[in-house]
């Protein structure tokens, strides 16, 4: 076989896992939706740096969800963990600017740091800083943030485990798919809070009004809520 006619037949089981995995119109459509909503956010910004970077951010996004719908699932893994990793970064740098000027000259998003308990994004300094009404929301972040990050960090390092349910054949992998839509959820979650946290209290009015998702995502949290002015619990 030459080599024209491997990676067509490749291309093939791609296409062919393709068009049996994007009949879940409706689990692709929330992780599209929500790329276009972090789009919005980021055009409520105030810093286009930071505007630059978070759309950036829904790039990877949509190539995690590109990428499970090839059967390209540890890659999916990869960039799921990508956009985790660059978009709690945001938060992390928009707060310290000497870290964020290091990065752009070719240093490293350094993960201990930004998830640290005691001054990374999901700590209690932080939503003193930002949001206070949030601090009793913090150590249940961090702790989801830590968990779903060392899950997708299996796929990145290549953990035995993963190579048994990845396998070394292009199939379609339904437990997979369930799985980074699972992961893409938390992950979700996570983010758009982060995101309130540093960012909700800066913005006026009508940027917060243009935004209604922030609501339907977050509105069960009594603290983002009650800001956004819906009501108290009973």
């Amino acid at each position: 076989m030459n080599i024209h006619d491997y990676y067509d037949k490749l291309n093939s089981s791609c296409q062919s896992i393709f068009e049996s995995t994007i009949v879940d119109s409706e689990s692709f459509g929330k992780v599209h939706y929500f790329s276009k909503c972090l789009f919005d956010f980021a055009e409520n910004l105030n810093e286009k740096q930071e505007s630059d970077l978070l759309k950036v951010v829904c790039s990877q996004i949509e190539v995690s969800a590109l990428d499970v719908s090839f059967g390209l699932y540890r890659q999916a893994f990869s960039s799921l963990r990508l956009a985790l990793e660059m978009g709690l970064g945001i938060v992390y740098f928009s707060a310290f600017k000497l870290d964020c000027y290091e990065w752009l000259r070719g240093g490293d998003i350094k993960w201990a740091k930004i998830i640290d308990s005691d001054n990374g994004v999901l700590s209690k300094r932080f939503s003193k800083a930002f949001f206070p009404e949030l601090n009793d929301s913090m150590s249940y972040y961090h702790e989801k943030t830590v968990k779903v990050y060392r899950k997708l960090s299996e796929f990145v390092h290549g953990n035995y485990e993963t190579w048994e349910e990845n396998g070394l054949v292009l199939s379609k992998n339904e437990e997979l798919i369930q799985t980074y839509f699972e992961y893409f959820e938390i992950f979700r979650d996570i983010l758009l809070f982060s995101l309130c946290c540093r960012f909700l209290k800066l913005m006026s009015h009508t940027r917060i009004d243009s935004m209604p998702f922030v609501m339907e995502d977050l509105g069960h949290n009594e603290a983002i809520r009650i800001f956004l002015g819906g009501p108290k619990e009973a």
